[in-house]
């Protein structure tokens, strides 16, 4: 039975499923079963393996489930129906929990760093990505998925995986809704609290439900004073440790109810409300501008700009603001 339950831990460890190994320390006076048996618990409650009757089996099993909430071993020592005692181990295995983050800003290689000291497998989302910028990624993925479907990169399970949005307003709302839809139960999206308020509208607009709107974190992080890339993404991986610790989406909300998106209006980190402020510090030679669109800085060294309908170079950060100017860059030159 050993070989066959040290088999079954290799293939539930390759498949990255959550188990908890029981081993039999001791026993002491008359036990069904003997030191050494080993027996595994699916997070389902399936016990594959011998652990003795009902009189054991249901509490090893109720401490099994513990474990695999909080991730620490347990030591049972448990009497039976027919007098003897049993000293137990209860070894979890937690899949690694997965962080997957949209951009390519400083701040993304902070939240790089952080997380996979947390050992985290980590995956980077943008077009202008690469292996070279972010070679501690596990995965870099320049494709940008549409919806929820074509998002190949969650797999099949997304209860353990979490997602920070740090694209600075380019198509921000966009990934939010696919994520909302892939049903995350943690949502990260670094913006000002105008902006929040605005990704908020646009997932109602898309008939998004409250409790999904409420797994959505902006400004993501707890409130720390965050000024730096580094301080910021500190707070936002610190969020979600405490959501991957809290059973239920429920239980956030009830301990900590300023954390919901909608009613975060208290926190807002000093350059979270300027995206070009989080993107980069301008470089001392380039030239500042005034995206028309949303109204934040912007220099010149940008991959952002077009001409005016006068022929002069207006310079957007985003490339979504790009596109609106391009659309109808009339309504935004009479603007300024």
């Amino acid at each position: 039975m050993s070989h066959e339950i040290l088999l079954r831990e290799f293939n539930l460890g390759s498949e990255d499923k959550a188990f908890v190994l029981v081993g039999v320390l001791r026993t002491e006076g008359p036990t069904a079963i003997k030191a050494g048996n080993k027996a595994i618990i699916l997070s389902d409650s399936t016990v594959e393996g011998w652990i003795g009757g009902h009189c054991t089996e249901d509490e090893i099993v109720r401490k099994a489930l513990e474990c695999l909430k909080d991730g620490v071993t347990r030591y049972l020592n448990l009497t039976t129906c027919q007098g003897g005692r049993m000293d137990v181990y209860l070894e979890p295995y937690l899949p690694k929990r997965r962080l997957v983050i949209f951009g390519h800003v400083p701040i993304v290689e902070a939240l790089l760093r952080i997380a996979k000291t947390l050992n985290f497998n980590v995956i980077i989302v943008d077009k202008y990505a690469s292996k070279d910028k972010f070679p501690e990624a596990d995965i870099v993925d320049t494709a940008i998925p549409k919806d929820s479907s074509s998002a190949s990169f969650f797999g099949k399970s997304v209860d353990n995986t979490f997602a920070v949005v740090a694209t600075m307003g380019d198509f921000d709302a966009q990934h939010a809704h696919t994520l909302c839809e892939i049903g995350l139960p943690y949502i990260g999206i670094v913006a000002g609290k105008k902006r929040a308020s605005e990704i908020v509208s646009f997932l109602k607009s898309k008939n998004i439900g409250e409790q999904q709107i409420s797994k959505v974190r902006s400004p993501a992080g707890i409130y720390i004073r965050a000024v730096t890339a580094e301080e910021i993404a500190l707070s936002i991986m610190a969020e979600i440790v405490e959501s991957a610790r809290l059973r239920t989406t429920t239980e956030l909300q009830t301990m900590y109810p300023s954390q919901s998106m909608k009613l975060k209006e208290d926190m807002s980190y000093s350059n979270t409300d300027s995206k070009a402020e989080i993107a980069a510090e301008p470089k001392s030679d380039q030239t500042i501008y005034i995206d028309p669109v949303c109204g934040m800085t912007v220099d010149s060294s940008t991959l952002f700009h077009s001409k005016s309908p006068e022929g002069t170079t207006v310079y957007f950060c985003c490339e979504e603001c790009n596109l609106a100017f391009e659309m109808n860059p009339q309504k935004y030159v009479l603007a300024s």
